[in-house]
């Protein structure tokens, strides 16, 4: 089957049973095959974009994710299907692995809708914030762990990532800056922390074109990476005409390339001592 996508994701796309996606929900490869950003959403863990299902007793549509299993005699990608429910108000009950979240403010956060500018200059409804704000607590295998929390969009389902499984996003395990950015602009320090607190940080992003703008960055737990958020401060900001410098944005820029310089020179020499 002739393919644009990556060895990559080629290889983890052939350890996912399709027998059995065909049969339960008549998902066949193909579709994921001749789409790469659907096929890199599946096998990195995101859940994806709305695919049509449509079988016998089902026809509809589906986002699905899929996980490495290490238990049989081979790996294999086990995929989940996650039907859209209803979108949650203020008087529903939020869960996280079957745990209630307490926290007003982190819920507050998550269902806050209001309306922005797309990219095509059309309005855009819906949730202003990509996460609830700050990380929770959860009780997973007898032990507490703070999480990230997110409703996926397309499903409106609350999803969760460990903060540490974020900050491996940002960080290696000698805590050097991966060089993770957007619009052409790398995350700088202070930024990738925030944004593994659930912040939300102002970040000067670059067009193919050259041309510079600010946007409002957090961390999409159901997406497994940064996003455009649009909360209301920022808003605010904009519409009162708060915007970066050109030499604001040349600063920011030539920081976060400092930072991620003195990172990849801190690691070689980790390395180097390493190998002496």
């Amino acid at each position: 089957m002739e393919t644009t996508l990556s060895k990559d994701v080629q290889e983890k796309l052939d350890m996912i049973n399709w027998d059995s996606l065909k049969d339960k929900y008549g998902i066949s490869r193909e579709t994921f095959y001749n789409n790469p950003h659907l096929a890199s959403q599946l096998v990195y863990g995101q859940m994806t974009d709305l695919v049509f299902a449509s079988k016998e007793d089902f026809s509809g549509l589906l986002s699905l994710r899929a996980n490495m299993d290490n238990s049989g005699e081979k790996p294999e990608m086990k995929v989940k299907a996650f039907t859209m429910e209803k979108p949650k108000t203020m008087a529903d009950t939020l869960y996280l692995y079957k745990q209630p979240i307490t926290s007003e403010k982190v819920k507050e956060a998550l269902l806050e809708r209001g309306e922005w500018m797309g990219p095509d200059g059309k309005k855009v409804y819906g949730n202003l914030n990509v996460n609830g704000g700050r990380p929770i607590a959860i009780n997973l295998d007898g032990k507490k762990q703070q999480f990230l929390v997110s409703i996926h969009q397309p499903t409106n389902r609350v999803v969760g990532m460990s903060v540490d499984s974020v900050r491996s996003v940002f960080f290696d395990k000698d805590n050097n800056l991966r060089g993770k950015g957007m619009y052409g602009v790398p995350f700088t320090a202070e930024q990738a922390n925030a944004l593994i607190e659930g912040k939300a940080v102002v970040h000067s992003g670059q067009r193919k074109d050259g041309e510079t703008f600010t946007c409002c960055i957090q961390f999409d737990a159901a997406r497994r990476e940064p996003a455009v958020s649009h909360p209301s401060w920022f808003k605010e900001a904009q519409r009162a005409g708060m915007d970066m410098t050109p030499k604001q944005r040349q600063e920011q820029q030539e920081k976060a390339v400092q930072q991620q310089k003195a990172s990849q020179e801190q690691g070689q020499k980790k390395s180097g001592g390493l190998k002496k």
